[in-house]
């Protein structure tokens, strides 16, 4: 490597916000060029801090396993923001080489119109069965990748909301107790819900994150009140107040009329492992 690119992926690695501006003021094709000249790790936090839209051209031209390599570096959101700006055809390519742990995830979310709950959820939560013991819990906690939140969400084997249990109160309980007794209820958002509605909720008087459920009332997700207002921001600042309370009207008739087309994350699971 020369010194001109130990410069570049030095600045890219150590200002990837001021070289995301930077390369949104360049040709795609030539941005693309300076993110794919450095390691997935360097490139990606670059990526992170670029309008959806402009890196979204960048993936378009990259091959679709270089373009899923980025994406997988990236948080869920981020990610999902970007394929939906990018063409059908190349997505779905992309989509297809991502890893297994991804696919079902994007698959999900990119399935919700943009203003609904559905669209905005994490999906890659921790939860834990409802037939376990506390001992049994922590366990799981210790041996699992995803970050413990304050309230662990606690779900039956049909995936179905049974309530939440704090991180502290597995901490103190004993080993033995079953989970399902130290349950606290958990007020869920429904999937197909309207931004504008969703932010009026009850839920947020006593909490800074909310469990998703879709039609069939299978959990899919985690949203927090901030990212809840930051998609809503993001949705009126491109359509407008009076374009938005209209979108979330079609949508309602949409999901009234058509409830069979909201996909759980459990269908999406069984088709991916048929495949």
């Amino acid at each position: 490597m020369s010194a001109r690119e130990d410069l570049a992926t030095a600045y890219l690695r150590l200002h990837p916000e001021n070289a995301a501006r930077m390369l949104e003021s360049m040709d795609p094709s030539e941005a693309n060029a300076v993110l794919g000249a450095v390691d997935v790790g360097v490139a990606a936090p670059v990526v992170t801090h670029m309008l959806p839209t402009y890196a979204a051209h960048c993936v378009e031209r990259q091959p679709p396993r270089d373009g899923a390599q980025i994406l997988e570096q990236l948080g869920t959101q981020e990610a999902v923001a970007v394929l939906r700006h990018v063409g059908n055809g190349h997505r779905e390519a992309v989509i297809n080489a991502l890893g297994p742990q991804w696919v079902v995830a994007f698959r999900l979310l990119l399935s919700y119109p943009t203003n609904t709950v559905g669209a905005w959820v994490e999906p890659r939560a921790l939860t834990l069965p409802d037939d376990c013991t506390a001992g049994d819990a922590r366990d799981r906690v210790a041996r699992s990748d995803q970050v413990a939140a304050a309230r662990i969400y606690v779900l039956d084997r049909s995936r179905r909301l049974r309530g939440a249990v704090r991180g502290l109160a597995l901490l103190r309980t004993p080993s033995r107790k079953k989970l399902a007794t130290m349950l606290e209820p958990a007020d869920a958002l429904w999937a197909r819900d309207a931004l504008a509605t969703a932010q009026e909720h009850s839920v947020w008087e006593r909490n800074t994150e909310a469990p998703v459920i879709n039609s069939e009332e299978e959990f899919i997700g985690v949203i927090s009140y901030a990212d809840l207002r930051k998609a809503f921001r993001q949705l009126t600042s491109t359509a407008g107040p009076k374009s938005d309370r209209e979108i979330a009207e079609v949508t309602e008739l949409i999901a009234i009329g058509a409830g069979s087309l909201w996909r759980s994350l459990g269908d999406l699971v069984r088709s991916d492992r048929q495949r």
